[in-house]
């Protein structure tokens, strides 16, 4: 199978004449935001997308906002229960293992999430007297009765070790109505606060909690990376296609051949854009998709039957520079040739490359079709791509380049509005 991507298009492009630069500016202007609230406890560094593959952006407490109308179901995955209330993930929290949905509203809860099809909604709505309203926007800490019912739901997941609440069934629900009515009555009979409540249920359900010896990790690696990883291993598996599996295996290839291209410029002209791209950015690309590889237990290698397996040794295999598609493999070399001539020839071709991957990307989330996991992926690596442009273009500028990316010409010239700068997310470790 043979991949049509903008990536033989880059090949033309580096053997062609440079084109007179273009205008484009990399100023952003303030957007309105939507917020979604994420909740057991509030959830903290969780990986929040829309039904479009949007990434929302952290904004405490359990909060995240988006730049645009999200488009519904939101997902959220990953990140930690902030038991405490204190808003950071500390010793005492723990993890959050559940994937939550909002499939209306601006609430992502257990009760929610159930409540996606539409069958437990009608019987949420009939057995416990709750009004769409609550479902989709009221929260534990805002509503008691959400609360006991997100509590009793939570406790069935954790003690059948399902992490996906939206797949339970209207018969498993009904098993658990009394216990459900009981927890109700108990909670709005109780003096404690809901926090209290949950972590009287954490406990009981003797769920570990964080140490500091956990909290020092999450500090030392960051959360951009765990955080998609978590959440790859949240969302469903899916059916996936013979066409979604060459992508992955292919983009592999593809964000590997972007760290080392940018680790071998930065041997022949240090700077520290490339070297920063390449160690904080381009490794957590990697891993994110590796996850998928590993998740689907595709072999890089055999891009034709995928009959082996993943194989981590195999790709640990592959030295700096060497890749298991050709394409990918001299794509490398004659970008390599080009970047290796001077540190404006490198960062010319961290435009070109990341250019590149946008376009491949956007192709990219066309063939995920539902996949979430494959489209929280994809958006989260064009996000970050977004980010390395500029910080090339930034770069480019300082060394007196004054058209930046644009002195490359039309093809590699992007307005804020085509590359939208983003917070958070793998990407923004890179500048």
């Amino acid at each position: 199978m043979k991949r049509k991507s903008a990536i033989t298009l880059t090949l033309a492009a580096v053997t062609a004449s440079i084109l007179a630069g273009c205008g484009g500016s990399s100023d952003t202007t303030t957007a309105t935001t939507y917020d979604i609230t994420v909740e057991r406890g509030p959830v903290l560094h969780a990986v929040v997308i829309d039904g479009d593959g949007r990434r929302a952006t952290e904004s405490g407490n359990g909060r995240y906002s988006f730049t645009e109308v999200p488009v519904h179901p939101i997902y959220a995955a990953g990140g930690f229960i902030d038991l405490d209330r204190d808003g950071v993930v500390s010793a005492g929290d723990i993890n959050n293992t559940l994937l939550l949905l909002a499939p209306e509203g601006e609430a992502a809860t257990v009760v929610s999430t159930v409540a996606l099809q539409s069958e437990i909604r009608t019987w949420l709505k009939e057995q416990f007297g709750l009004s769409d309203e609550q479902i989709d926007n009221a929260t534990p800490d805002t509503d008691r009765t959400i609360a006991a019912v997100s509590d009793e739901i939570y406790a069935y997941c954790i003690e059948n070790n399902m992490t996906d609440p939206s797949r339970l069934t209207i018969q498993q629900m009904e098993m658990i109505q009394s216990a459900v009515a009981a927890r109700i009555q108990a909670y709005l009979d109780s003096n404690e606060s809901t926090e209290i409540l949950e972590e009287q249920l954490v406990d009981a359900l003797q769920i570990p909690r964080l140490s500091d010896e956990d909290i020092a990790l999450v500090e030392s690696s960051g959360t951009g990376m765990g955080g998609i990883i978590d959440a790859v291993a949240a969302l469903p598996e899916y059916n996936l296609t013979e066409a979604q599996k060459y992508t992955l295996a292919y983009m592999w290839n593809e964000e590997k051949m972007a760290k080392d291209l940018y680790l071998a410029m930065n041997e022949t002209s240090p700077h520290q854009t490339l070297y920063n791209i390449a160690t904080r950015a381009e490794t957590q690309h990697e891993a994110a998709v590796e996850a998928l590889v590993q998740k689907y237990d595709i072999n890089i290698t055999n891009l034709e039957t995928y009959e082996m397996s993943y194989s981590e040794e195999e790709l640990r295999a592959l030295a700096l520079g060497q890749f298991s598609v050709p394409e990918v493999q001299a794509l490398y070399d004659t970008l390599y040739a080009k970047g290796s001539q001077s540190l404006q020839d490198a960062l010319e071709v961290g435009c070109m490359v990341e250019v590149t991957d946008v376009a491949d990307l956007d192709t990219d989330l066309e063939t995920a079709g539902d996949a979430m996991d494959l489209v929280m992926v994809f958006s989260n690596l064009r996000n970050g791509s977004y980010n390395h442009y500029w910080a090339f273009d930034r770069a480019l500028k300082a060394l007196g380049v004054t058209d930046g990316c644009c002195s490359l010409g039309e093809e590699y010239c992007k307005t804020a509005e085509e590359f939208p700068a983003q917070q958070g997310g793998m990407g923004h470790m890179a500048q």
